[in-house]
């Protein structure tokens, strides 16, 4: 079991599987990903060569990051992680302990940069220097024959920290990106979502592992918000499936599911109606129209094909329709009427208003809005927040609260006690000799010095 281990947490055996991972994301971004290609594409791959595909998948290979292959090599990959990370429990132990018995001779210790002597006031001894150390801040091992005092003993600790925040950055963007969803999601008012991955825009990124979002809400109203013709907020009344009312803007997503859906466009959803002459009801429908920033767009109804442009805040200037904001103040839309290719009839149409053609006429007899969602879930994104917390604590604990140690013994000479010290830290040696020098004048409250 100990050769298993050792083998497991080797740097030969880090290197391999880095390798290994590597070569598999080479292999899928050559070979076609199942999920990344239009199922026309994938069909006509299959019926081109039937036994490349058949081989490819029955190995995974063609939704490869996801096949069992991939997920072994990731286990051993956090396996090998964190084998290595419990390898260096014990030496972080060992540099946490204190020394066991007494220290060398602070005057020929190496490895020891500050060296210092003091001559002590009257009536204190080796008890009371330790006393004073251990009142700033430092843990103290041994007597006046041999003390070792250590500042910040637990520091240590961060370096292990450090790299536990690499397993959680790296756990988090793992299943981030197995779990990752993203799409694009178009509701009126009035409609509800139920989590149906065929109402997304185009085909969305579906997740290697996981389901798509699981949600349900109704869009109760959208209330888009400018201020002298410049957007400032899009406010959307949404119910979820509960009951229960939530707000989503273009700032504050609505979040179920480990999901976001960001508010970032609207539009009109228009209820154009087709008549005939009596006023009898024809078709009609609620049709989504994407027709910002003067778009044109088009819808069919009866038969008939319509071509329109959207007027927000409709005025003429220099004879030709015009918006004067992008406020829904005096919405109009421009319709053209067309069958079998030729135009038949052209106008506006208003709230409420009418365009003959032919022996019909195109009502338009409600203007609610459309919201467009940009949809995101992913799972990892709290373990990696957790992990750069992690590593934020680790580098403010590991470089403010470094480790200083402090050696000495205290022997009489020409009847007078005198402390001998020596000491060191992790960093910052030139600032670390200043601060030795300022400790022992003020717990010593000594006017002058000798150096050794």
């Amino acid at each position: 079991m100990n050769k298993i281990i050792k083998f497991l947490s080797s740097l030969r055996f880090t290197l391999f599987l880095i390798s290994l991972l590597g070569v598999m994301f080479m292999l899928g971004l050559w070979i076609p990903q199942q999920n990344l290609v239009s199922e026309e594409i994938y069909e006509q791959w299959r019926h081109n060569s039937p036994k490349l595909l058949g081989a490819l998948e029955s190995i995974g290979f063609t939704s490869i990051y996801a096949s069992s292959t991939m997920l072994t090599l990731w286990a051993f990959f956090f396996l090998n992680l964190a084998l290595v990370m419990w390898q260096r429990i014990p030496l972080i132990k060992k540099r946490i302990a204190l020394p066991e018995g007494r220290p060398g001779n602070p005057e020929t210790a190496p490895g020891y940069p500050f060296h210092a002597s003091y001559q002590l006031p009257t009536g204190m001894d080796a008890p009371a220097v330790i006393g004073l150390l251990i009142s700033n801040g430092f843990t103290v091992s041994g007597d006046g024959e041999g003390f070792c005092g250590v500042k910040n003993r637990l520091s240590p600790i961060a370096f292990g920290l450090f790299h536990i925040s690499f397993f959680f950055i790296l756990l988090g963007g793992m299943i981030s990106v197995y779990t990752k969803f993203v799409g694009v999601l178009d509701l009126a008012e009035g409609e509800t979502f139920q989590g149906e991955v065929s109402r997304f825009n185009a085909k969305p990124q579906l997740p290697k592992i996981g389901t798509p979002p699981i949600v349900a809400f109704t869009v109760k109203s959208v209330l888009p918000t400018r201020i002298n013709g410049t957007p400032t907020g899009l406010k959307v009344n949404l119910v979820d499936s509960r009951g229960v009312e939530h707000e989503a803007n273009v700032n504050r997503p609505y979040k179920a599911d480990n999901s976001s859906f960001i508010v970032n466009t609207v539009g009109p959803t228009p209820l154009f109606v087709v008549q005939d002459r009596s006023g009898k009801d024809i078709d009609g429908a609620y049709t989504k129209l994407n027709l910002t920033g003067g778009k044109e767009d088009v819808f069919s109804l009866a038969g008939f094909h319509f071509r329109t442009t959207f007027y927000p805040d409709y005025y003429v200037k220099d004879g030709a329709p015009a918006s004067r904001s992008q406020e829904f103040k005096n919405p109009l839309f421009m319709v053209t009427v067309e069958q079998t290719g030729k135009t038949i009839a052209q106008g506006p149409v208003t709230k409420d208003g009418t365009l003959a053609f032919a022996d019909y006429q195109l009502v338009l007899k409600e203007l609610p809005y459309w919201v467009r969602f940009s949809v995101y879930k992913e799972r990892g994104l709290s373990i990696i927040y957790a992990g750069f917390a992690i590593a934020s604590l680790a580098v403010i604990w590991r470089f403010l609260f470094y480790r200083r140690e402090i050696i000495g013994i205290v022997r009489q000479e020409d009847g007078r006690a005198l402390l001998v010290v020596a000491g060191r830290s992790e960093f910052y040696k030139s600032l670390t000799e200043d601060e030795f020098t300022s400790l022992f004048e003020k717990i010593l409250a000594l006017k002058g010095r000798t150096d050794t």
